[in-house]
């Protein structure tokens, strides 16, 4: 085995145990050092995602002395080295981007806590995109609910204390059905590797026995994942969570800690259940349904709203919609789509939350359009950042998400039976899209009396940096889209 082959628990190690050594530094410390390790994962992800293009295959790397099917292991190829990757680079570049309101709005003693449970969050997301072990994968779901109510819980008001506590309960449901789903599996399968688990249930579905816990079993994963990861209906959590925490958390929880639960349940539908098994028990009309029902629901939710962090919160609720709405199409097509959005959002989402704190921080604190007038004036960059999140959420060309809502329009003509639900309600949620983003924009353009044209004075060299990162990336995948999706297919092949 090579020393690249080592690098998936490389990086979920260091970043554990570099969490728990930051409990004995001082906040400073703690920050450099959280910053560090993410930048080694992504450079060890890039050299991985180089590694798995030129071999054309994924591996196994056995955890511990014990082989399958008795000890854990984790897998790479091309589709884990890709979200390990992109989720680096995220990760780093919202930390930068929210780093200033992390240390004015977290407590100076508490900081080097805030770190440990970035570091932890980050651990267990990259835990979830190579496990091939799913008590592995409920374990780190757990580290992750954990993880991302304390960065909820990081600014300490009444508001983000009340939206952890919501954010926990319902995260601790989804995790409840989750693990009756693994324990119920255990007992038709005795496996937990995901290979094994797959053999035992093609022998169950090939003879015909035990349909109805199967049936259980694949709903309860997926509700579970699915209230995780903010699937309507069950969002009720994301806009108070999402809309109330400190930048940088915000910007992670809705780039990056929604789409770690996707990932695991596409992998737990290729690699435990397989298309064929979930085509026959009809689970992927369930979540085309429900993903249809998001991107309406959470677009018209997102209209009523005049708080523009609670506005993009429920904007991320129709996102993930499109996503479901992907994976619900059954075809290889659909879910090239799904998983390209899964990018889209992963970069535009903390763009819209980055700049949004810069919006915010040049008008008093105030989060309401009436506020928020000329703010684009008084923080140029944060105006026109927005201004670019804002128009690759509604799918303009040249940015990001024109490319994923082409791709799903391409997708819904694999299906005859999908392809009016799906263009109806992909023009219909771009036309809301547009109707609470251009408003946004408009209002952060409109020049107030004494609003001068200038560059703030807080401005620090990790905001313009993350800032004008995301801005890049949101128009290199809206305008150079197919090295991208390349590699999402050849990483699907192998999965």
């Amino acid at each position: 085995m090579s020393l690249i082959q080592s690098f998936p628990f490389f990086t979920v190690m260091i970043t554990l145990f570099g969490g728990v050594i930051s409990l004995a530094f001082g906040p400073k410390a703690a920050r450099r050092l959280c910053v560090f390790l993410i930048f080694v994962s992504c450079v060890m992800s890039f050299v991985l995602l180089e590694y798995c293009l030129n071999t054309g295959k994924s591996f196994p790397y056995m955890m511990g002395h014990f082989p399958a099917p008795f000890g854990n292991e984790i897998r790479a190829g091309a589709f884990e080295a890709l979200f390990a990757f992109g989720f680096s680079v995220v990760m780093l570049l919202s930390l930068m981007g929210g780093m200033d309101g992390i240390l004015s709005d977290v407590p100076k003693k508490k900081q080097n806590l805030f770190f440990l449970m970035m570091n932890l969050l980050f651990c267990s997301l990259l835990a979830l995109i190579y496990t091939n072990d799913i008590f592995t994968a409920y374990v780190f779901v757990e580290i992750n609910t954990i993880a991302a109510c304390a960065i909820v819980m990081g600014k300490e008001t009444g508001e983000t204390v009340v939206a952890t506590i919501h954010y926990l309960i319902m995260s601790l449901i989804g995790s409840g059905l989750f693990l009756i789903a693994i324990s119920m599996l255990y007992d038709l399968t005795g496996h937990l590797l995901f290979p094994n688990m797959y053999e035992g249930i093609q022998a169950i579905m090939t003879a015909g026995e035990y349909m109805l816990p199967m049936i259980i079993i694949i709903g309860l994963m997926a509700v579970g994942l699915g209230v995780k990861s903010a699937l309507y209906p069950f969002h009720s959590w994301l806009p108070d969570a999402h809309g109330s925490a400190t930048t940088a958390a915000s910007s992670i929880l809705s780039g990056l800690v929604l789409k770690g639960y996707i990932v695991l349940l596409i992998k737990l539908l290729y690699r435990v259940f397989g298309p064929e098994t979930l085509s026959r028990i009809n689970v992927f009309n369930v979540l085309f349904v429900l993903g249809l029902l998001g991107m309406i629901i959470g677009s018209i939710l997102a209209l009523k709203e005049n708080n523009i962090k609670r506005m993009i919160a429920y904007s991320s609720v129709a996102q993930i919609g499109y996503i479901f709405m992907g994976i619900g199409m059954g075809s290889m097509v659909g879910m090239v789509a799904a998983l390209f959005h899964v990018f889209s959002h992963a970069v535009t989402k903390p763009l819209l939350f980055t700049t949004a704190g810069g919006l915010i921080k040049v008008s008093g604190g105030h989060k309401d359009y009436a506020s928020l007038r000329g703010a684009a004036w008084r923080d140029p960059l944060a105006g026109f950042g927005f201004a670019v999140g804002a128009l690759s959420m509604i799918g303009l060309p040249l940015f990001s998400g024109f490319i994923s809502k082409f791709y799903f329009a391409v997708a819904s003509f694999q299906n005859p039976s999908e392809t009016v639900a799906v263009l109806l309600v992909l023009a219909l949620s771009m036309i809301l899209n547009a109707m609470y983003y251009i408003p946004a924009v408009a209002s952060i353009y409109s020049r107030a009396p004494g609003d001068l044209y200038e560059k703030p004075a807080w401005y620090s060299r990790l905001y313009v940096a993350s800032v004008s990162a995301f801005v890049i990336l949101n128009f290199m995948l809206g305008i150079f889209p197919e090295r991208i999706i390349h590699i999402i297919e050849a990483g699907l092949k192998v999965l």
